[in-house]
């Protein structure tokens, strides 16, 4: 869930403390297992504070931390030099108005249009030294990216803070088969897959999805029981309003 309203962090304390859910035994010890999220409901920040920096930058993520948030969504893409960025665009067309490709640029050359705009680039490891007490859900955009980010995590020992996503699910079965304790959410093949036949194709306790998709229904209080049965948490991308927060709280999703 996005972090547009101002005031969001101590609606969420309140909400801990006058709107418990009822969660059975198996869960609980699930959110105790867990260090990813040990809390039943979170608010993931995305791309940072966009209104006011430029999205997946320092400025942007730093505006949110300073703020409370204990979690970010980011993507990531490689730059010409290898390095792998949090940007989510494959161009910088929407951004900055440039007919440029990420994978044709060098990292300094990117980050040279950041610091026209008063803001700082980062790569993944410099995202996560960056803010150490921060939780990462990272958006595999690319297959470039999947074994760096990997190694990263794997270097800065961030396993237990960050949860490796992607729309393709292959993404996140290559983060499994190399390293089995990570954390990753389901991509679309695996949300379908669940949603219209029961059926978990792969180690993960994140179901991550949107409203709707193309004009289908994705998520409803038959797929929030659906996942409940499981020990599933779900996350549900990218909520802007109140009334939207609220209403998806009651039904009793967790981010």
């Amino acid at each position: 869930i996005s972090k547009k309203e101002k005031g969001y962090k101590n609606y969420y304390k309140i909400q801990y403390i006058f709107h418990p859910l009822i969660l059975n035994l198996n869960i609980f010890f699930f959110y105790m297992r867990n260090n990813y999220q040990s809390k039943p409901f979170v608010a993931l920040s995305h791309r940072g504070n966009s209104n006011k920096h430029i999205e997946n930058s320092f400025e942007a993520f730093k505006s949110v931390v300073d703020m409370g948030f204990e979690y970010i969504e980011t993507d990531l893409r490689k730059t010409l030099d290898n390095q792998i960025v949090t940007f989510h665009d494959e161009d910088l067309n929407r951004l900055f108005n440039v007919d440029l490709k990420v994978e044709n640029l060098t990292f300094a050359e990117i980050d040279k249009f950041f610091s026209e705009k008063n803001c700082n680039l980062l790569t993944l490891k410099e995202a996560l030294l960056n803010f150490p007490e921060t939780k990462f859900n990272i958006d595999l955009k690319v297959k470039d990216v999947i074994r760096e980010s990997i190694n990263v995590v794997k270097e800065l020992e961030a396993f237990e803070r960050v949860c490796f996503a992607s729309f393709n699910s292959s993404h996140t079965d290559e983060v499994l088969t190399d390293s089995p304790r990570a954390v990753v959410s389901m991509g679309m093949k695996d949300v379908a897959y669940f949603k219209f036949f029961n059926y978990l194709r792969k180690d993960s306790k994140i179901l991550q999805v949107p409203l709707n998709w193309k004009g289908l229904n994705i998520l409803n209080s038959k797929l929030i029981k659906k996942a409940k049965d499981k020990d599933l948490f779900i996350h549900v991308w990218t909520i802007n309003d109140r009334e939207s927060i609220i209403k998806l709280m009651d039904m009793g999703v967790h981010g």
